[in-house]
Order: C-alpha cells, then sequence, then structure tokens
C-alpha cells in the first residue's frame, strides 16, 4: 500500500432525524475527513432526507436512497461500492469522537498488514450523555470466542479481506459486527489503538437491547458453529432457556452457577430477557 490508507465509512439508517445530524457533525469535524462516506437511507419517511441534503455540498458524501434487505445488506452494499482500503461502520445514531480518523490511519500506517484496527470510546444516552466510557483492551482472540469487547463503531477493517472473507453474514441481525471479527481474526493482524474513537448511543429502542431471547439464539448459534457444541454462549444459553419458567429462586441459582462457570465479561448470554421475547 503506497502512501496513507484511506477510510470509507459506511452509514446504514432508516428514521434516525432525532440522531442523524449528531452523527454527521461528528463526521464533518474529523481532520482529514473520511476519503469517503457512503449513507444508505432505507427509505426513512421521516426528516432524514431533509437533514442529508443540506448536506449535499460535502464533496466525500454520497447518499443513496433505496429499499434495502436489512443492515447488514446495506453495509455489504457499501463495501462493494466503497473504494476505501479500510472501512468503518458507522451507524446513523453513533458519533466518531475528535481524531478519531486521525489516530486510525497512523495506526494503519504503523501496521499496515492489519485487517483491523480498533480503539475505546463510551456508551451514550439518546441526550449524549456519557453512561460508561469502554477502555480498549489489548486484542485477545481467545476472550473474543466468548464476549465481543470491541466497541462496534470504533472499529475499522481492510475492506478486501472483509470481501474476501465473505463480508457480513446477512442471516444475522444482532451479532453480524462479532461473527465477521470472529472471522477477519483469522486473516491477519488485529490492532488496537490506545484512543477512545467513537461513542455508542444506547437507548431501549435499540436491536441489542430488544434483541431478547432472539438475539441470544443468534449468539449461541454463531458459537455452536465456529467452537462446537460446548462453546460458553451456547452451553449458557441451553441451561438459561431450559430453566427460564423457573421462579426467582431458580433464577438465582442458575445465575450463581453459570457466574461461577463463565465469570462477567467472558460471555454475552447473560441474564434473563422478558418472556414476550421470541426466539
Amino acid at each position: 500500500m503506497s502512501g496513507a490508507p484511506t477510510i470509507s465509512l459506511i452509514t446504514p439508517t432508516r428514521n434516525q432525524a432525532a440522531f442523524i445530524e449528531r452523527t454527521i457533525a461528528s463526521v464533518c469535524a474529523q481532520d482529514p475527513p473520511p476519503f469517503e462516506w457512503i449513507v444508505f437511507d432505507a427509505m426513512s419517511t421521516d426528516a432524514t432526507p431533509d437533514i442529508l441534503a443540506r448536506y449535499a455540498h460535502l464533496p466525500w458524501l454520497r447518499v443513496i436512497r433505496e429499499p434495502d434487505r436489512g443492515q447488514s445488506d446495506a453495509i455489504n452494499k457499501g463495501l462493494r461500492l466503497a473504494r476505501g482500503d479500510y472501512t468503518g461502520w458507522l451507524n446513523s445514531d453513533d458519533e466518531l469522537l475528535p481524531d478519531a480518523l486521525l489516530r486510525v490511519t497512523a495506526a494503519l500506517q504503523d501496521n499496515p498488514d492489519a485487517v483491523l484496527v480498533y480503539g475505546g470510546g463510551r456508551k451514550i444516552d439518546v441526550d449524549g450523555t456519557l453512561l460508561k466510557r469502554v477502555a480498549p483492551r489489548p486484542f485477545d482472540v481467545r476472550r473474543l470466542r466468548g464476549a465481543f469487547y470491541i466497541l462496534q463503531p470504533a472499529m475499522f477493517f481492510h475492506r478486501e479481506t472483509a470481501l474476501a472473507a465473505g463480508a457480513l453474514d446477512e442471516n444475522l441481525a444482532y451479532a453480524m459486527d462479532w461473527e465477521l471479527v470472529l472471522r477477519l481474526a483469522e486473516r491477519g493482524p488485529v490492532v488496537m489503538v490506545p484512543h477512545d474513537l467513537a461513542a455508542l448511543r444506547c437507548y431501549p429502542q435499540t436491536k441489542s437491547e430488544t434483541g431478547g431471547w432472539e438475539r441470544f439464539a443468534e449468539i449461541a448459534r454463531i458459537g455452536r458453529a465456529r467452537h462446537g457444541w460446548f462453546d460458553a454462549n451456547h452451553l449458557a444459553y441451553q441451561i438459561r432457556r431450559a430453566t427460564r419458567r423457573g421462579g426467582p429462586l431458580v433464577r438465582r441459582l442458575v445465575d450463581g452457577v453459570l457466574f461461577r462457570i463463565f465469570p462477567a465479561g467472558t460471555i454475552m448470554v447473560v441474564g434473563w430477557p422478558g418472556e414476550s421475547s421470541r426466539g
């Protein structure tokens, strides 16, 4: 790769007028700006198209307004259209932090063989108030097998490597980021950037919050497919599903046993989603 690596941003959106202008502002504040930014608007019916139109003058912004088959489909279309060496996937309710792209570019210049770089960041609420800082942890593929400890908007991956690996699995709705990183980590170095790069917005309407048992089932399927029946998340899911009709005493017992086997931060199938959840 000659010269500085180029970074393409991809953003899928639909009816995110409440947040997308803050996302745009965070990208516009980057110096230098991204090589390109491709926004896929899945036919929003709120003010999203009007907001995006106000920024049509930006030479590195491209807005594509068309239906899609979901978030992964839109991101994969962006991967195929993008021209940058690396890709960042920034949802339209998340934000880049100051100097994020500058820091990523510097890390990529120091690590030209990296298939993925990532940093830390923040979890914020609807108003942008800090809920939790997510410190960057050194890369550990064994920990990654059980828990996705990388903040998704703070990761940037080699575009051609991702395409060669099959891009995002469009059959997944909740853990496609984790599953992609598991595959990328098999293809080259993963590098931690010791800086906060992005903010992930957390609120009750997000997929992670509403996925319930369906999200757990997807995580378990990924774990079993990659690591076998005794995968930690798959085992935890099967135990919780089998005992979910139990009362508070049973649930406390299950929580205690699972915590002893799988300490906090080592798996993602934790807790008891509402019984209205599917899966």
